[in-house]
């Protein structure tokens, strides 16, 4: 039974067969967009599906495809009939990491075997066109066999192993596949919808909240399960998304838009230690998905460093002081939430505004600051009052914080 050969076995071919050789890889140089036109088709076909689920990954099969085509071409070129190492070019080196960042592994390459056929094909219609001898024919088809199936499988080899080796980083979690897909979500990777639903069993595409549940110490065993799923019974989520991170962490996301006031009660773990919630805001999609956890982990770096009473904490308790190491369009998101039509009305009317809360109230003060009469004063506080969204009693440091902001950054787009 004959085996595949290798590269370590490989015969140099006679000066005769190698100039055949030679001068059908001209030919197929001539006639290569043909070619490499079937192979797209034959690649996209194959892998139909995938590509329906991200696009974004079309170019970079194309690419890799023509890659392949004609590093072998070239290598045969220069040294006809030699053994042409794996093409780890960077059009299969970012091929590779283009499909792990899509959510994606190795089973796409599928369509580097439907290259390989065609490709195969075209040699034997060139071979016939070049030579009528018996003898010739059979050695430089089997030479051209023997270099086509070691190249193809030295590369497919090669990109195997780029695709393993970056998809191992993302592995932290128990569940690959979920860890995975959570982690390109929340790097802001070009993974679909539809593909992130498949590989997490949860639908991504909806309204859901992000919550982490932790203890600052070890917490005994079954004890973040209960909290969890007490959180997830009584948010009325069927089907929450839950990713330990860790013996005293985990990560959920609640369907449907739940809040923190769902009625959760305390938990302590066995020793005493409670188990902690930090809520993110709700957020829909994968934008949703992201920036709710993002807002979970703040509330959590936060609640851990402030003397919150409350073993449950959200972001809209925490977001004023979280502001500080914010980036600016949360800041600018915040402001335009905050101060509503005021965002955009004349500065006069914002800076009498911000200068009245900085003089703790004082209509007397204000005047005096802004060398302004008293019933002027007077006139723009009450427009500020009726462009703000909400009634101003009890909100001022919100408010405050949002004039400052805006002062510094300049109007809201």
């Amino acid at each position: 039974m004959s085996t595949q050969p290798t590269l370590r076995d490989w015969e140099p071919p006679s000066a005769e067969l190698a100039d055949l050789l030679k001068r059908g890889v001209l030919i197929l140089l001539d006639e290569a967009e043909e070619l490499l036109a079937a192979i797209d088709a034959a690649s996209f076909e194959v892998n139909r599906e995938l590509l329906d689920l991200a696009p974004g990954l079309a170019d970079p099969l194309r690419a890799a495809g023509r890659s392949n085509v004609m590093v072998w071409a070239m290598a045969n070129l220069r040294k006809p009939g030699l053994p042409v190492p794996a093409n780890l070019s960077p059009e299969n080196i970012d091929f590779a990491r283009d499909v792990v960042r899509h959510g994606f592994d190795e089973t796409i390459l599928s369509g580097f075997r439907m290259g390989q056929n065609l490709a195969m094909q075209a040699v034997t219609d060139v071979a016939f066109r070049i030579t009528d001898d018996h003898d010739a024919l059979h050695d430089l088809l089997r030479l051209a066999s023997r270099s086509i199936f070691a190249y193809v499988e030295e590369t497919l080899a090669g990109i195997t192993a780029t695709i393993r080796a970056e998809r191992s980083q993302l592995r932290d979690a128990a569940s690959a596949a979920r860890a995975e897909a959570v982690a390109l979500i929340l790097e802001g990777a070009p993974i679909s919808e539809r593909r992130a639903t498949q590989l997490l069993g949860y639908e991504v595409g909806r309204t859901h909240t992000a919550v982490i549940v932790w203890s600052d110490e070890p917490a005994a065993e079954g004890a973040l399960g209960a909290a969890t799923s007490e959180l997830a019974r009584l948010a009325g989520a069927a089907r929450p998304l839950i990713v330990p991170v860790g013996p005293s962490t985990v990560w959920v996301w609640l369907s449907g838009g739940a809040s923190s006031e769902i009625g959760m009660r305390p938990h302590q773990s066995e020793d005493g230690h409670a188990v902690r919630l930090a809520f993110g805001r709700p957020g829909t999609g994968l934008t949703g998905f992201r920036r709710s956890h993002q807002e979970a982990a703040a509330t959590q770096r936060l609640a851990r460093r402030l003397p919150l009473r409350n073993n449950i904490t959200t972001y809209d308790e925490v977001e004023v002081v979280a502001l500080a190491s914010a980036d600016e369009d949360q800041a600018r998101e915040f402001v335009t939430r905050t101060l509503g039509p005021l965002a955009t009305a004349p500065p006069e009317i914002r800076e009498t505004l911000r200068t009245y809360l900085r003089q703790e109230c004082s209509m007397a003060r204000t005047a005096q600051v802004e060398f302004a009469h008293r019933n002027t004063v007077a006139t723009r506080l009450e427009r500020a009052r009726d462009l703000l969204p909400l009634d101003l009693t009890g909100r001022t440091l919100d408010v405050s914080l949002a004039l400052e902001i805006a002062r510094i950054m300049g109007p809201t787009p």
